[in-house]
């Protein structure tokens, strides 16, 4: 992912094509005003992503699961689709 830095003066003009622009890439900006960063402009699809891994992060009980499988992998306990799942993948 690109960041890029624009002026709110200069995203007033080009707000079209750069909505356009992160639809083909995964580009953010951090738009300026008087010379400090004031927002950004991400795609709809990066900002769905942020929301969800806020999501995992929020949920303590989820996180503690994460570093347990992490664990568990590591020691190389592992099961397969079929084990789990009951069917093959």
């Amino acid at each position: 992912m690109g960041t890029q830095i624009i002026t709110a003066s200069k995203l007033r003009s080009q707000i079209l094509k750069l909505v356009k622009e992160l639809d083909k890439a995964p580009d953010q900006y951090i738009i300026t005003h008087n010379g400090e960063p004031a927002a950004t402009l991400i795609s709809y699809d990066e900002y769905r992503s942020l929301l969800a891994t806020l999501d995992v992060i929020a949920d303590p009980k989820l996180v503690d699961g994460i570093r347990e499988s992490r664990k568990e992998k590591r020691r190389g306990r592992t099961h397969s689709f079929d084990e789990v799942f009951g069917e093959p993948l």
